[in-house]
């Protein structure tokens, strides 16, 4: 055999697999491989019944020669695969979440459920154990995650599967979050003591013989995190442009020359993409408003006039150097520290040094100026793009539509992500040998001990990622919404809307702005309107934290329609809320409703 048909070690991908929750007890959808949109799952995001079907996380092995080039993913056909995976949801028995631990406005934390003393403590930890698997098309009880259990109760963490060919397919939990004991109501965003949910994550192995010879496999990590309710926008800064930050002077180097269709257009075009989620995205930055997407495609040129422009455009953003409150800078979205009133810089977000110097070099006309206008369409799965490729693809897709910020906790991966000590290579968690027991940190975790080399992000075992986020998610994904001043904007500044929206159109105004039957003003009117999406969530504040608890697979899901083709005062492709499963449609009032406003009336007067 050649030397470079020779495979002399496997890598499972991706590195960082992403599953999500969901409330459908059969039916389940697998999770990005490609980093761009593709069309949805045959029958949608929600199964018959109306349930919100599960993210599945998929994983492949890659065989590699001996110098480091890929010679063919790996399946049952032509190798023996046994997978193992060990999930755990350490929630409850972890520290509360107050704000993000490497800032400076980072401040000690103490447990959570203090109540529960030394060996009682054990009782908070949902931990299963391992589970094995091996061969194709093998699913059943026996490969369920159902036996750990939290205070005497047992949970079911989700399930392995195997596909076709022999893959790893993981499926998380159901979304149930529970307490067991009585009249505990959810009171708070991210610390409810006594609460458990079905959130875990923990490390993914594989054995692998070829021709009875068993190879080295390098392990991976699987993350079960909340739904993503629009699964197809991308946040404006995403997961990978964090960890590729953060590997920067580590393992990585990111170009000097950043490339206007690799490095600048997807930044900018989030921007666009937001107004399909939030009401003041979508003034500043959807559809024939001062920013959206055919302006920043004519910043991909290196004319005079474009030149000044650019300019303009990179002094909008916000300094990562955190020099001033600037309520306004881009992006408009709210920061690690947030908290009212606004007093701290790092209340609001900035995007990554990486990414701010990749938007500096391209001001100053140090860029490639790449862009395509007729490039083929990218593949819309990952057998097409070429092999080689196909690895480094699939990394990037599992955190492409994950959230990099604001980190309040978060939405999927926390602060930590920043922190290289969580890593041993590129988008690969160190783990923690089973011979070295996590030490106890005391019943204050202080910022310096979270953020020591020796401390507990060197080193993570079943459970020890998803620990840092909200107990249970339900009540933080139902806190973190937008415009919390007012006076300033009602919409703007929010949080998460990619994965959380805010505003979005409904269906009833999509029917009429695809209607051409209806008067053209009343078709503008209707693609001016926008409904709050959280607008089924009815009373107090504590009253819908908990309805999320119980109703989170009931809200409705943003996907991709087609548009109008033949009016440019319309977009040819529109996203619309879908599949909402409340039997009563909340009245139509100001509450509820976004829009028009006069600066949406003024844009809508020039495009008649």
């Amino acid at each position: 055999m050649k030397s470079e048909k020779r495979i002399v070690r496997a890598a499972i991908y991706p590195g960082i697999g992403i599953a999500r929750v969901g409330n459908s007890e059969q039916e389940y959808l697998i999770g990005p491989e490609v980093p761009h949109f593709v069309p949805p799952p045959a029958g949608g995001y929600k199964d018959k019944a109306g349930a919100l079907k599960r993210q599945a996380a998929r994983f492949r092995i890659f065989g590699f020669n001996a110098e480091g080039q890929v010679v063919r993913e790996l399946t049952s056909d032509d190798a023996e695969i046994t997978w193992t995976v060990h999930v755990a949801n350490t929630k409850a028995a972890w520290y509360r979440f107050e704000v993000a631990m490497d800032i400076p406005e980072a401040v000690p934390v103490p447990r959570r459920n203090a109540n529960f003393i030394g060996d009682a403590r054990k009782q908070l930890i949902i931990d299963p154990g391992p589970r094995g698997i091996g061969g194709k098309n093998q699913s059943g009880a026996q490969y369920y995650f159902d036996s750990g259990e939290f205070i005497g109760e047992k949970v079911y963490l989700g399930e392995l599967r195997t596909d076709e060919a022999g893959r790893l397919v993981f499926l998380g939990g159901r979304g149930k979050s529970s307490t067991p004991f009585p009249k505990n109501s959810a009171y708070t965003f991210a610390n409810n003591d006594g609460w458990h949910d079905d959130i875990s994550d923990g490390p993914v192995s594989a054995e692998v013989r070829i021709g009875g010879m068993s190879i080295p496999v390098e392990p991976a990590w699987v993350l079960v995190a909340p739904p993503n309710y629009a699964p197809d926008i991308t946040s404006v800064q995403t997961m990978y442009d964090v960890m590729y930050d953060t590997f920067q002077g580590n393992w990585l180097t990111a170009p000097a020359q950043p490339s206007f269709t690799k490095h600048i257009h997807p930044l900018l075009i989030e921007f666009c993409e937001m107004q399909w989620v939030n009401f003041g995205f979508y003034c500043g930055f959807g559809h024939g408003s001062p920013n959206d997407a055919d302006l920043f495609l004519r910043l991909a040129n290196k004319g005079p006039a474009e030149s000044e422009l650019r300019r303009q455009v990179f002094n909008l953003f916000r300094n990562p150097s955190y020099e001033l409150l600037e309520i306004t800078a881009w992006p408009q979205v709210y920061g690690d520290n947030m908290n009212q009133p606004l007093t701290d810089a790092r209340q609001f977000l900035a995007l990554t040094p990486t990414l701010y110097q990749f938007l500096s070099a391209w001001a100053h006309g140090n860029f490639i100026s790449d862009w395509n206008a007729n490039a083929p369409a990218p593949p819309d799965k990952i057998e097409g793009y070429p092999l080689q490729e196909q690895p480094d693809t699939l990394e990037k897709a599992a955190l492409h539509f994950c959230t990099g910020g604001p980190f309040h906790p978060g939405c999927e991966i926390t602060w930590i992500a920043r922190n290289p000590s969580l890593y041993r290579a590129p988008f690969r968690i160190r783990p923690r040998a089973a011979t070295q027991p996590e030490p106890d940190y005391g019943d204050m975790l202080t910022p310096d001990v979270a953020n020591d080399e020796a401390g507990p992000l060197f080193g993570s075992g079943p459970g020890a990622l998803t620990r840092w986020m909200a107990l249970p998610w339900q009540t933080d994904s139902a806190s973190c919404r937008a415009g919390y001043q007012p006076e300033y904007s009602p919409f703007l500044p929010t949080f998460w809307p990619a994965r959380v929206p805010n505003h979005v159109m409904a269906e009833t105004e999509y029917e009429k702005v695809i209607n051409p039957k209806l008067p053209r003003e009343g078709r503008l009117l209707a693609f001016d309107r926008r409904s709050s999406w959280p607008r089924f969530l009815r009373g107090a504040y504590i009253d819908q934290i908990n309805q999320m608890i119980d109703d989170f697979g009931k809200m409705g899901i943003i996907e991709r329609r087609p548009g109008v083709e033949d009016d440019d005062a319309f977009p040819s492709v529109m996203y619309v809320e879908t599949g909402v499963g409340f039997k009563t449609e909340v009245p139509f009032d100001n509450n509820t409703v976004i829009g028009p406003t006069e600066k949406v009336k003024h844009r809508r007067r020039l495009q008649t």
